[in-house]
């Protein structure tokens, strides 16, 4: 279905500026007009009082000649007065009214910008208070989010068009020698074919997972849970992998403790960091599970010393696709989608997720935190679907 672009009508009156010099002109009529009519009611009363005070007759054509001077001059300095004034608030009124409009018409043009797919556009910070400020950054904040969303889709699809290129391009090669009788048809070349499409089915299941926590499309069963059992079930399904591939797998500090998490999706997470892990090591490496409870949360710890990574590219590691340095051979390959669902399934549980490293060679620390309970009202089991 297509949409109708309804553009913004511009034609909604005058513009800021105008109305702006309008209100101020408004001002100053109504302050002319005030002082107008107290000094046209109070000034005559005064004054006549103040001739009677000195003793002048009212009804001499001395005091109506001084009566008709007075309110002359009186009316002449008014409208004097009135006309300086509103001379000087007229320029003022355009300087303010300049100084006012111009960082919102600039942080109007950057939201246009933005709007038209210009997302390195930004609105110039001014000096007029905290109101136009906050309107000036809030734009900018939205045009880096933005520029970052579209950088980050970019790269999306550049890597997820690079993950694509290598099976389908296997598979070209492979039917295409087939066809041309370079090949056989035999079990070998089937084989190929097979683990090309394979590769295919769990980039789309990757890209599937991904997508659902991204959304938060899962559920979860919350509830006060035992963290060294957790662990320790983790450490048992994978020792088996651990021993034949001959990287010593070890759990020597897992202190008691109790946090308000899913147990399965926990175990979820460990998997896939001590999977993480082992993909990481060679022959005589290790790795080491540790649990510390703290009074107001639980860390369970997954290092290793294998070849860990670059410190900048800590925050990376949780970014979809990136896989930092080859995967030795033999070790299996990812897409580089694992620890970002990770991160999102231990967020979803108010905790967090991070990695450290030394640097390369130097091996690499995964450290989830997770909330302890508060209460007794905690122990309570909640499901929910997090959207």
């Amino acid at each position: 279905m297509n949409r109708k672009h309804r553009s913004v009508s511009t034609g909604d009156g005058p513009n800021l500026r105008v109305r702006v010099f309008g209100v101020m002109g408004l001002v100053v009529l109504a302050g002319a007009g005030t002082l107008l009519l107290v000094a046209l009611l109070a000034a005559p009363a005064l004054f006549y009082r103040a001739l009677t005070a000195a003793g002048v007759d009212q009804n001499t054509e001395l005091a109506a000649r001084v009566h008709q001077a007075f309110a002359t001059a009186t009316l002449v300095s008014i409208a004097a007065g009135v006309g300086a004034a509103t001379l000087v608030a007229a320029t003022m009124s355009i300087l303010v009214a300049r100084r006012i409009t111009r960082p919102i018409s600039e942080a109007a043009k950057a939201a246009g910008r933005l709007a038209a797919g210009d997302y390195s556009a930004r609105a110039t910070s001014s000096r007029m208070g905290p109101e136009l400020a906050t309107l000036t950054s809030s734009v900018n904040t939205l045009a880096q989010r933005l520029e970052a969303s579209e950088h980050a889709r970019q790269q999306l699809m550049a890597d997820l068009a690079h993950e694509l290129r290598t099976p389908l391009t296997s598979i070209d090669a492979t039917v295409e020698a087939i066809a041309d009788g370079i090949l056989p048809a035999d079990q070998e070349t089937l084989r190929t074919l097979t683990d090309q499409a394979r590769r295919l089915d769990r980039l789309i299941n990757d890209l599937n997972a991904v997508s659902r926590a991204d959304e938060h499309a899962f559920r979860l069963s919350t509830r006060r849970a035992d963290i060294p059992d957790i662990v320790h079930q983790a450490v048992s399904q994978a020792h088996a992998q651990y021993v034949s591939r001959g990287v010593t797998l070890e759990t020597p500090h897992v202190a008691p403790a109790t946090a308000i998490v899913d147990p399965d999706r926990i175990t979820e997470v460990l998997e896939q960091l001590l999977d993480n892990s082992l993909t990481s090591c060679v022959d005589g490496d290790s790795v080491t599970v540790s649990c510390v409870a703290n009074p107001n949360d639980v860390q369970i710890t997954v290092s290793d010393t294998g070849r860990g990574f670059d410190p900048e590219d800590a925050e990376r590691l949780f970014q979809r696709f990136f896989r930092g340095h080859p995967t030795p051979p033999g070790r299996g390959s990812g897409h580089g989608i694992g620890l970002t669902i990770a991160r999102t399934l231990i967020e979803a549980q108010n905790g967090t997720l991070t990695a450290t490293s030394s640097g390369p060679g130097r091996g690499a620390s995964f450290t989830i935190t997770v909330p302890r309970p508060r209460s007794l009202r905690d122990t309570t089991t909640t499901t929910r679907t997090e959207r």
